[in-house]
């Protein structure tokens, strides 16, 4: 397995890798076109190329020993609504997705270690962030283990569909 930086020749990859790993994922919540016009807001090619291109946005990919595409992650600025999550200064690891298929592998931990890593190296000792949903329990132990703590909580919306989500927060150091 290797992580790998996301480069505009990948977008037509992430873009159906992030599709299939939300919608194996969650799609199971959402009326169909809810799922769909999210999908097509957060995963398309363009919406995702247009994140790539950014400096301050940090995008790997796992691509497997087949060559499939296994993982993703993405960092950037916080941007999540919390009067306390400065963007000018802080962090927010904002996904990480698995294939169900390398689920078990020890790649979401790696993704996320290497995610508290780059915002470590990026903002140093600020506050990291990251919203996850409410019922994600299973992420939400994970999160707990490195230290992130509930401050908060928003609404996420996945096309007309409102999901009651968390906002985490670590101090480093």
């Amino acid at each position: 397995m290797q992580i790998l930086p996301v480069q505009s020749g990948d977008i037509a990859r992430l873009s159906a890798l992030a599709r299939d790993c939300f919608s194996e994922t969650f799609g199971h919540l959402y009326p169909p076109s809810d799922l769909e016009a999210f999908l097509v807001k957060s995963y398309s090619a363009e919406a995702l190329l247009a994140d790539i291109t950014d400096p301050s946005q940090y995008w790997r990919m796992v691509i497997d020993d087949a060559g499939h595409t296994a993982a993703y992650l993405h960092c950037g600025p916080v941007t999540l609504p919390f009067d306390e999550a400065d963007g000018n200064r802080h962090g927010e690891l904002k996904r990480i997705y698995v294939r169900a298929s390398h689920q078990g592998l020890g790649l979401g931990k790696r993704l996320l270690e290497t995610a508290l890593n780059w915002m470590s190296r990026t903002y140093g000792d600020a506050p990291q962030w990251l919203g996850v949903w409410s019922g994600n329990d299973r992420a939400q132990a994970i999160y707990a283990g490195y230290g992130f703590e509930k401050v908060g909580e928003y609404k996420f919306a996945v096309g007309e569909t409102l999901d009651d989500e968390f906002i985490l927060r670590r101090l480093p150091g």
